[in-house]
């Protein structure tokens, strides 16, 4: 069956996301200017079409701030994250992560409701971000990447665009991004039928292409 067009002007003045935009805009300000973002590429210049299209954003979560990092960066893109069930145990929680669109997940089990919320957010033309280690890294530890955003973007049939978010020792300090190209999943796997071993696979690549954006800002 043929997927029905979305009238675009429905898309910007849907009023479901008035919260979601006042939250974005007004929190892009301080951003802005606190923060002072500064974009890098891991293959040295953007890639043409970076942010255009649907496609799966795969960050580290460096701080509690990130989610307004990256809806700054991407500051013409709804962004649906992804969000741990336990953050709408309570009815005021369940209100505030749903209004910005937040997507539940059970990382024990990953309910099919995840996938369908996944593939509705991207149909309607925003993006879905994952933080793949599952939790905010308040040490310099490296936690290994759950497989969530391969299988979506394996899902949906998208690329992935991975980012790394420098975390800063003090606050009045530049706050720099890095950005990777997009990355064809079905390009990196040896079968064209996404088994788990071969999503693993993808996920430990994203894994140590982590590593090396990493690089970029400590050189």
């Amino acid at each position: 069956m043929k997927k029905k067009k979305i009238n675009i002007f429905k898309k910007i003045f849907d009023l479901r996301y008035w919260a979601y935009d006042f939250i974005k805009i007004t929190g892009a300000i301080p951003t802005l200017l606190i923060l002072r973002l500064k974009y890098h590429y891991l293959n040295g210049k953007k890639q043409k079409g970076l942010f255009k299209g649907p496609f799966i954003l795969v960050s580290n979560h460096a701080t509690y701030i990130d989610p307004v990092i990256l809806m700054t960066a991407l500051w013409n893109r709804r962004i649906s994250f992804i969000a741990t069930e336990e953050l709408f145990s309570s009815k005021r929680k369940n209100f505030f992560f749903s209004v910005i669109r937040c997507i539940k997940i059970n990382k024990q089990n990953v309910a099919m409701q995840t996938f369908k919320d996944v593939k509705n957010a991207i149909d309607y033309g925003h993006l879905v971000c994952v933080f793949p280690e599952g939790h905010v890294q308040t040490t310099e530890s490296h936690d290994h990447y759950k497989s969530g955003a391969v299988m979506f973007a394996t899902l949906c049939k998208i690329p992935i665009v991975q980012v790394y978010i420098h975390k800063n020792k003090h606050w009045w300090q530049r706050q720099h991004v890095v950005f990777s190209d997009k990355i064809d999943v079905f390009s990196l796997m040896d079968s064209s039928i996404p088994t788990v071993d071969e999503i693993d696979k993808v996920t430990k690549k994203l894994e140590e292409q982590e590593l090396e954006m990493k690089k970029i800002i400590s050189n």
